[in-house]
C-alpha cells in the first residue's frame, strides 16, 4: 500500500519540534548559564507548543480529489455516445430561463448550427421541427447550483459586468476547484483560465475517450460557469473551446454569447 504523503502543516509541526530540540539541546550544553540561555529555551518552548498545535490540527485530506474528479467522466462520455448515435454533432448550448422551459436554465445540443434564437424551443427532451432540432436536458451543473444558491446564497447579478467576479468566486471560494481564475471579456466571447485546477485528472479522462465530449456535454464546473454567463446575460451561451494544459494542472475554457440572428 502507497504510503500518504505528509500534509504542509505536519511537515513544518516536524520541522518546529525538530528546532525546538535544538535550540534546548544548545541552552543545556552551553557552559555560561545567563540570558542567552534563558532565550534560547524560552524560543525551543515556543517551537515545541506551536509544533504540538501544528501537529494535532493537521489532519488528512478530506477528500481523494482524483478519485472524486473522476465521478462524472463517464456519464459526459456516455451522453456524447448518445449524442453522436442521434446525429447531434453540435457544441453545447445553455439557454437562459423562459417559461416554455418552465423557467429553467437548459443544455440544447442542436443538430444543425444553431443562431442563437430560442424562442421557439419549448419543452425539456427532444426538439424536432418547426424550430431548431436537437437534444435540449437538464445542465450537469443544476444540482450544483441549486445547492450554492440555497447554502451559500449564491445570487446571479443582473449586471453583466459582474460576472467575470461571480464566477473566480464561484470556482475559487464557494468550491474551492481551482488554484486562481482569470477571466476575460472581449465583445461576445468570454474566455475562463483555471490555474491548478483540482479536478484535472477527470479533464484528461475525458480528453482522452475523445476531446469533442467536453464540447458536447461539458462537466458540472464548467457547466456551473456558462450556466452563470447565459442567466447573468440573458442571452444563448455556446461552448467554444475546452482545453486542459498537457502537463500543468490549468484548464481554459472558451465561450461565445450568440444574440438571436448571428451567425453560429
Amino acid at each position: 500500500m502507497k504510503i500518504p504523503a505528509l500534509n504542509p502543516f505536519y511537515r513544518a509541526a516536524l520541522v518546529l519540534l525538530g528546532a525546538a530540540v535544538v535550540l534546548i539541546l544548545v541552552a543545556v550544553i552551553t557552559p555560561e548559564k545567563g540570558l542567552t540561555s534563558a532565550a534560547l529555551v524560552i524560543a525551543g518552548v515556543s517551537c515545541m507548543v506551536t509544533g504540538i498545535f501544528l501537529a494535532a490540527l493537521s489532519g488528512p485530506e478530506p477528500v481523494n480529489t482524483r478519485l472524486i474528479s473522476l465521478l462524472p467522466v463517464q456519464g459526459a462520455i456516455s451522453l456524447s455516445r448518445i449524442c453522436a448515435d442521434l446525429g447531434i454533432s453540435e457544441n453545447a448550448h445553455f439557454l437562459p430561463p423562459a417559461k416554455s422551459r418552465n423557467g429553467r436554465i437548459m443544455q440544447f445540443n442542436p443538430v444543425a448550427p444553431f443562431d442563437g434564437d430560442d424562442a421557439s424551443i419549448h419543452g425539456d427532451s427532444f426538439v424536432i421541427p418547426p424550430g431548431p432540432a436537437g437534444l435540449l436536458v437538464m445542465p450537469s451543473s443544476a444540482p450544483l447550483i441549486q445547492e450554492l444558491r440555497a447554502s451559500h446564497g449564491l445570487v446571479v447579478p443582473a449586471d453583466a459586468s459582474a460576472l467575470p467576479d461571480l464566477i473566480r468566486e464561484a470556482g475559487v471560494e464557494l468550491m474551492e476547484t481551482a488554484d486562481r481564475m482569470s477571466v476575460e471579456v472581449s465583445g461576445t466571447t468570454i474566455t475562463v483560465r483555471m490555474e491548478g485546477y483540482r479536478l484535472i485528472d477527470g479533464c484528461r479522462a475525458v480528453q482522452g475517450e475523445s476531446p469533442r465530449c467536453c464540447l458536447v456535454s461539458p462537466c458540472p464546473v464548467c457547466s456551473l460557469f456558462a450556466c452563470l454567463i447565459t442567466e447573468g446575460t440573458g442571452q444563448v451561451v455556446r461552448l467554444e473551446h475546452c482545453s486542459p494544459d498537457a502537463t500543468g494542472a490549468s484548464v481554459t475554457l472558451v465561450f461565445s454569447l450568440l444574440l438571436p440572428g448571428s451567425s453560429a
